[in-house]
């Protein structure tokens, strides 16, 4: 096994968690983040509180500091209790109204009159948005974290089996012999691609947003505060980006964004996921999980407690791939809105952007053990090489048939493909090694010597640049970075 050790999933042990969704499918970091309606008002509360010292520095003395200091130290759930939050809205309150009512009676407590700044020259999307931003910033950076250790755990499984004989198939056809590392270099290359996407959007499409209910800055403006730089110095405060030109909220092909880079991620998780579930399988068998403890197969099979559970992680990463594609129709279908402002995608958003992020970040998790407890079946893996008789190196044979510096007279391109389509056959029917049914062959004998005949059909010698490729992948790869802060 490699060196690096795979995150902790935390699956079944979030006590506390008040849904299934959050306790079975979610890591603790990224429930943190999204796990309820409370998580969401703590997140509104602090978009809120971060920008009231931004005001301060435009206009010194604006807001008293005693305010700030009373509101910073009640944006919390010890201070602000949800459920009188849920009450509140339920009584016909606006939602973030009724945040700002709960928690100014708490800031009143200690500070009277703290509450008079409660979203302070501000519309509730100013709020709402930003938190969003705010909560999908946090989250790329738990969620890369994950990839990435994810990517090195693969990366040194590829280094592991980098010499071990390995049979490649296209269409389910056995193919061209490499290395059994040689795939996870290819999936941890693909999560790579993932992280940097991820870098994109966490870059250039988490927008905060301070600019009144129609993005012109009309409140600003009324106190005598440049509303533009208001918000470009908020955003900047927050590592956000925020629009020139927003309306009530930022464009949300943005909100696309985010939803397409965990899709993305997600699809590559489904294909590790498969191959994986493939090769454990009994028709491939040349994977085998030595995960610690038993794990039981099925409640009415017991032979499969053997094969060291079901798939689950596997299976699940396949599940998460369909889920996040509805969840991208949705993105793109809730892109349209009227402007300045409608609601078509605000439920939808609540719905699906912390359950997409608690998802992709469990299933991430479960692969990295999967792939750090699996084994290879050595013996399985050299036998599905022999099982071609050497046939699989009929594409190395053809070259040396068709290179003049290689072979006496050399062939036509079509005439040899259809001469070693015949004997390949000829070798599987006769259940015979490909170089003696090539040696007797008189158009081969009398253009290749023999010695090189049995040379270039040694499946176990014909891998291409399979080290290579592994080596370079895990020595440009391997520990990189996706954001340079440490969390």
């Amino acid at each position: 096994m490699g060196e690096t050790q795979p995150r902790k999933s935390n699956v079944h042990m979030i006590r506390d968690a008040p849904l299934l969704l959050e306790g079975r499918y979610g890591t603790r970091e990224m429930c943190d983040i999204w796990g309820n309606d409370a998580h969401t008002y703590v997140a509104v509360m602090q978009a809120q509180v971060e920008g009231l010292p931004v005001l301060n520095q435009l206009s010194p003395g604006l807001i008293p500091e005693k305010y700030i200091d009373a509101l910073r130290q009640t944006a919390n759930l010890d201070s602000v209790d949800s459920a009188h939050v849920r009450e509140l809205e339920a009584s016909g309150s606006h939602d973030v109204v009724a945040i700002n009512t709960a928690w100014g009676e708490a800031a009143d407590k200690i500070t009277p009159g703290a509450s008079s700044v409660t979203n302070f020259l501000r519309t509730s999307a100013d709020s709402t948005e930003t938190a969003k931003a705010m909560r999908c910033k946090k989250s790329f950076e738990v969620l890369a974290e994950s990839v990435e250790n994810l990517r090195d755990i693969a990366l040194e499984k590829s280094l592991e089996w980098m010499d071990d004989p390995y049979m490649d198939q296209t269409h389910f056809y056995d193919a061209l012999p490499t290395v059994a590392g040689r795939p996870f270099s290819f999936y941890a290359e693909m999560l790579q691609s993932d992280l940097d996407f991820v870098a994109f959007v966490y870059t250039n499409s988490l927008f905060a947003k301070w600019a009144d209910a129609t993005g012109n800055h009309h409140s600003a403006t009324t106190v005598g505060i440049n509303g533009m730089r208001l918000q470009d110095d908020y955003a900047k405060h927050l590592g956000l980006r925020c629009m020139t030109a927003p309306a009530q909220l930022p464009g949300r092909e943005y909100n696309a964004d985010i939803m397409y880079a965990l899709a993305r991620t997600s699809g590559t998780l489904a294909n590790l996921g498969r191959y994986i579930r493939k090769g454990r399988g009994d028709d491939s068998a040349v994977f085998v999980l030595k995960k610690p403890g038993k794990a039981k197969g099925s409640s009415a099979m017991p032979h499969k407690d053997i094969k060291g559970g079901n798939p689950i992680a596997e299976e699940q990463a396949g599940s998460l791939l369909h889920v996040m594609a509805g969840k991208m129709v949705t993105t793109i279908e809730t892109i349209p809105f009227d402007y300045g402002r409608d609601l078509e995608g605000s439920a939808s958003d609540r719905l699906d952007v912390g359950p997409a992020f608690k998802f992709v970040d469990h299933v991430t998790r479960r692969l990295a053990e999967v792939v750090y407890y699996l084994n290879l079946d050595k013996a399985r893996s050299l036998d599905r090489i022999n099982r071609t008789y050497g046939t699989v190196t009929s594409e190395q044979v053809m070259t040396y048939l068709l290179d003049p510096r290689l072979a006496r007279e050399p062939m036509s391109r079509h005439a040899a493909h259809d001469l070693l389509g015949k004997l390949a056959k000829q070798a599987y029917d006769d259940r015979a090694p490909f170089f003696e049914v090539l040696e007797r062959n008189l158009e081969i004998a009398c253009r290749v010597d023999p010695n090189i005949i049995r040379q270039i059909t040694n499946p176990i010698k014909y891998i291409g640049q399979s080290r290579e490729i592994i080596q370079r992948n895990y020595d440009d790869l391997h520990g990189r970075k996706t954001f340079s802060h440490t969390l």
